[in-house]
C-alpha cells in the first residue's frame, strides 16, 4: 500500500534541537484494563527537561514551533520512543500511545523514517487537548478531518487531557476517537467529590454511547479506582495501578497493583451477574471479511438474524443483519454480486450501527441505550473494551420484567421510592463495604401530625411527595440510594463522597424542603409562623411550620465492626437532638461497644 506520509530524513531537527533531544528520556506509563487487570498499552512520557532550557513538553513543543521546526522535533520524540519499544530482544508491550501536536500535523502529514512503518493497531496517536487544539483555533470539524487522515494510514486515535481545554462533548460526538482520556482533574479525589463523579459519570456513558473507549489518568489510590471502574471506565493509568518505567521490559501482560485490587475487592456491580447469564455469545465477524462470508455464517447459524462485526481489536464496530441480504439472495444475479470484487469485497456499507453497553453498566442504562431507534436490533456487550456477547430485545426485556417484579413487591405506592426491606439491603452492603465512607441519614418530618390534621391528608402526600421528590434529585447526582421507611420517616445513604461535602449536601436537602413546605400553607399561617392547633394533650398552640430532622451516621473507611442493630440504636437515641438543633441535623460517628 502506498503511504500517504513523508519521509522524516526531508524535516529533520536543527542539530542544536538534535542535542538537546539527545538529553531527553521517555518513561513508560502502563495503560490497564481495569475488570480483568491485563495491560492494554504503554504511554510514552518525555522526562529529563532538567537537563534542557525547558520545563516540559508543552514548553518544548511550543519553542519549537516559534522556530518552525515542530513537525520535526515531534517527529524525532517518536522516534525516539518507538526505538525504547520496538528494540530487538524487547516483547511487546500491546500499544504505544504517543501525544501529538495537531499544529504538526498541517500542512505536512505525520513524518516518520521511510514513510510510515510503524503504522497499525499498535500505536496510537493522542491529540492533546493542551498541544495545539486552543492555540490553533481549531474547529471540531477539522479535528474530525486530521483523525480521519490518522486512521487512513492505519493508526488508532485517542483524544488526551478530555475537559482540560476548550474542546468539550461537541469534539467528542464529531471526531469519535478510538480513547478519550478523563483529565487528572477530574480523578484526583473523585472518591470524595460528588460533582467529579457526576461528570465522569455522564461523560463514561456518553463516551460509550458512541463506542469510544475511556482512559482515567492520574488514578493514585485504590478508592478512585474502585469508584471508576465501577463507574464503567474501561481502563485506568497513574500510581495505582503501575508506575511509570525506563525500561518496558519492566511491564509484562498484567499488572500485579490491579489483579490485586480486584481480588481485594469483593463487591460486585449489581446487574453484571444477570446480564452475564442471558447474552449470547454469538461469533463475531471480523470486518476485513469477504461479504461472500456471509451466506456461508447464516447458513450455519440458522436460528441468527444479525451477526456482531469486530475489528482487528476485537472491539465492536456494528451488526449484519440477514434482513439487508433479502435483496442480494433473492435477486437474480444476488450472489454473484456479493462475489463480486469489483463492487467492493468486505462487508462495508452493510454494517449497521448499533449501542454499546459495558457488561457492568447499570440495567437502568442499558435500557436507556435500548430505548434509542437504533437499537431495535439489540446490544452489543463489551468487557474492557472487547466484544463479550449480543443482548438481545428478548433477553433485555426479560431483565427488566424481572427487576420490575422485585422492584414492586418493595416499593412505596406512594412515592414509589424502595421501602424498608431494600433500606436494610442497602445499609447491610454499605456497612460491608468497608472500602468507602459512607453517610447513613435517618429523615422524619416535624410538625407533619398538625399540618396533616389541619389541612387533610391529601394535603399532607403533597408535602410526603414534595421531600420525595428533592431526595430522588439528590440520589440521582451520584452514587446514593434514597428510600421510603413509610409515613413521613424516609432514608438517604451517600457513598464515597467526603463527609464534609455530604454533609453539605444533607444540610442543603433539609433548608430546600423547608423553603418548599412555605407553599404548602395559607397566607395567615405563613405570617404568623405557623398553625393554632391542639397537641397531644389537648392545648392549643402555635405548631411551627414543617421541617425535616435528619441523623447521619458517618462510617469512615477500613474496618469498624457495626451492624444495622448498633445503627439503629445510634440513631434513636439522637432523634431528639437533631429536632432541636437549629439546622435539624445531627451528625454523629459511632463505635461497637
Amino acid at each position: 500500500m502506498n503511504s500517504p506520509w513523508i519521509a522524516a530524513s526531508s524535516i529533520e531537527p536543527p542539530l542544536a534541537w538534535e542535542r538537546i533531544l539527545d538529553s531527553l528520556r521517555h518513561e513508560f506509563l502502563p495503560i490497564v484494563k481495569m475488570r480483568t487487570g491485563r495491560v492494554h498499552g504503554v504511554e510514552a512520557v518525555l522526562g529529563g527537561f532538567e537537563h534542557t532550557p525547558f520545563a516540559d513538553t508543552l514548553d518544548l513543543f511550543e519553542a519549537a514551533d516559534a522556530e518552525d521546526c515542530l513537525a520535526a522535533v515531534q517527529a524525532a520524540v517518536h522516534r525516539k520512543a518507538v526505538a525504547a519499544c520496538r528494540r530487538e530482544g524487547v516483547p511487546p508491550v500491546g500499544r504505544l500511545f504517543l501525544n501529538v501536536d495537531i499544529r504538526a500535523l498541517e500542512p505536512l502529514p505525520l513524518p516518520w523514517p521511510g514513510g510510515n512503518p510503524v503504522a497499525g493497531p499498535g500505536i496510537v496517536l493522542e491529540i492533546a487537548q493542551r498541544l495545539g487544539v486552543p492555540a490553533a483555533g481549531r474547529r471540531a470539524a477539522d479535528v474530525e478531518s486530521m483523525i480521519r487522515r490518522l486512521r487512513d494510514g492505519g493508526f488508532g486515535v485517542g483524544l488526551d487531557d478530555f475537559g482540560s481545554g476548550s474542546a468539550g462533548p461537541r469534539l467528542l460526538y464529531e471526531a469519535q476517537p478510538d480513547y478519550v482520556k478523563i483529565d487528572a482533574f477530574f480523578i484526583a479525589g473523585i472518591d470524595r467529590d460528588l460533582r467529579k463523579r457526576a461528570i465522569v459519570h455522564a461523560l463514561i456513558g456518553y463516551a460509550h454511547t458512541l463506542g469510544v473507549l475511556v482512559v482515567a489518568q492520574g488514578v493514585t489510590v485504590a478508592a478512585e479506582f474502585y469508584l471508576l471502574r465501577d463507574l464503567g471506565c474501561d481502563f485506568a493509568q497513574g500510581d495505582a495501578v503501575g508506575p511509570p518505567v525506563r525500561d518496558v521490559t519492566e511491564i509484562g501482560e498484567t499488572a500485579p497493583l490491579v489483579e490485586a485490587l480486584n481480588r481485594q475487592d469483593r463487591r460486585k456491580p449489581r446487574d453484571q451477574g444477570r446480564l452475564t447469564e442471558v447474552i449470547e455469545r454469538l461469533e463475531p465477524l471480523p470486518s476485513d471479511s469477504p461479504k461472500a462470508r456471509l451466506l456461508d455464517y447464516f447458513r450455519v447459524h440458522d436460528a441468527q438474524s444479525i451477526a456482531p462485526v469486530v475489528n482487528a481489536e476485537h472491539r465492536p464496530i456494528g451488526l449484519v443483519r440477514e434482513r439487508d441480504l433479502k435483496r442480494f439472495v433473492y435477486s437474480r444475479f444476488g450472489n454473484e454480486l456479493l462475489r463480486n470484487r469489483g463492487l467492493g469485497n468486505t462487508l462495508g456499507r452493510l454494517i449497521v450501527a448499533t449501542p454499546v453497553c459495558d457488561i457492568a453498566t447499570p440495567l437502568d442504562q442499558v435500557v436507556e441505550a435500548f430505548s434509542s431507534e437504533e437499537a431495535s436490533d439489540g446490544i452489543i456487550i463489551v468487557e474492557g473494551g472487547e466484544y463479550a456477547g449480543f443482548l438481545s430485545p428478548a433477553a433485555l426485556l426479560r431483565l427488566v420484567h424481572e427487576r420490575n417484579i422485585t422492584i414492586a413487591k418493595d416499593q412505596n405506592p406512594l412515592t414509589l421510592l424502595p421501602g424498608n426491606a431494600a433500606i436494610v439491603r442497602h445499609i447491610e452492603e454499605a456497612l460491608a463495604d468497608q472500602a468507602r465512607f459512607h453517610l447513613l441519614v435517618y429523615l422524619d418530618f416535624d410538625n407533619f401530625k398538625p399540618f396533616n390534621d389541619h389541612y387533610g391528608f391529601r394535603q399532607g402526600d403533597r408535602a410526603i411527595l414534595m421531600f420525595a421528590e428533592r431526595l430522588k434529585t439528590l440520589a440521582a447526582t451520584g452514587d446514593a440510594f434514597a428510600g421510603h421507611i413509610g409515613g413521613d420517616d424516609f432514608f438517604l445513604a451517600l457513598h464515597g463522597g467526603g463527609e464534609p461535602q455530604a454533609v453539605v449536601l444533607v444540610r442543603e436537602l433539609l433548608e430546600q424542603f423547608r423553603s418548599d413546605a412555605e407553599s404548602l400553607y395559607d397566607a395567615a399561617a405563613r405570617e404568623q409562623g405557623g398553625i393554632v392547633a391542639k397537641d397531644r394533650y389537648g392545648n392549643l398552640r402555635l405548631h411551627p411550620m414543617l421541617t425535616v430532622s435528619g441523623v447521619a451516621i458517618a462510617v469512615a473507611e477500613g474496618p469498624h465492626g457495626l451492624n444495622p442493630d448498633l445503627l439503629n440504636a445510634a440513631i434513636a437515641a439522637r432523634k431528639g437532638e437533631a429536632k432541636s438543633r437549629p439546622d435539624k441535623l445531627c451528625v454523629a460517628r459511632i463505635t461497637p461497644p
